[in-house]
């Protein structure tokens, strides 16, 4: 598996013509018919805690993990004002975590 992203856009996830999620149109259009049919009560902020944690677990530096979650308060001076990441170092990230979690569920089914 991995994840492709708009290489002309500035966000990981983004609206079809490459705009910013709203908030509310976020959750009424995409998270709540999601969870509804898989059948859980969730939020989109606990799949953020999975989605640090998945980075962690993958070696994902924690510069590119606050940028990709958006906790731009939470970094230093250093990372806000001479960091730059570019969006494919993003989605090299979001897609090291997808492979590991393929290699996970390989190592499983083979067991």
């Amino acid at each position: 598996m991995e994840y492709n992203s708009c290489h002309d856009c500035e966000y990981l996830l983004h609206t079809e013509d490459g705009k910013r999620f709203l908030y509310r149109n976020y959750y009424d259009s995409y998270w709540t018919p999601l969870v509804e049919q898989i059948g859980i009560n969730r939020t989109p902020h606990c799949t953020r805690h999975t989605c640090i944690s998945m980075l962690s677990e993958a070696g994902v530096q924690d510069t590119t993990i606050k940028k990709i979650v958006g906790h731009s308060g939470a970094m230093t001076l250093t990372e806000k004002v001479y960091t730059h990441l570019d969006m494919q170092v993003l989605v090299d990230a979001i897609n090291k975590t997808l492979e590991n979690e393929d290699s996970v569920t390989a190592d499983t089914k083979s067991a």
